[in-house]
């Protein structure tokens, strides 16, 4: 005998039903920024250590902050140096934004992978742009 819709077991409607997804904590979802902006003053202070070393250091961990300063975007050098410094305590707080976007949809491998392959192209586009 076929089961008729009176047998059959009930179902919450599909707009009452909540993901897993939408039931963590508010804040915490944000964890990433968080961290950017608490790593922030670490990673100026490291700069400042890495510049004694040479141009070399500071390239691998603040390419962003020397990409402004690049004579192929044409900028005047008082703005080159205003962009190059809020880039040095921009940059950390914006991986961290990108990584809370990406974690929300991919998971912490692809939001891990793709910040490192935006920041190793940065510092290739360094690389290149010294050679030239």
């Amino acid at each position: 005998m076929a089961a008729t819709a009176s047998t059959l077991p009930k179902r919450k409607p599909a707009a009452k039903r909540k993901s897993r997804k939408k039931q963590s904590a508010g804040w915490l979802v944000w964890w990433p920024l968080l961290f950017g902006i608490a790593v922030t003053p670490v990673a100026v202070k490291a700069a400042t250590l890495m510049a004694l070393t040479g141009p070399d250091g500071l390239r691998l961990l603040y390419p962003w902050m020397l990409i402004p300063k690049l004579h192929l975007l044409r900028l005047s050098d008082s703005l080159a140096d205003t962009i190059s410094q809020a880039m040095m305590y921009l940059q950390f707080p914006l991986y961290g934004l990108f990584a809370t976007f990406i974690l929300r949809r991919k998971g912490w491998v692809a939001a891990t992978l793709q910040l490192t392959l935006v920041h190793l192209l940065a510092v290739a586009l360094l690389f290149v742009a010294g050679r030239g």
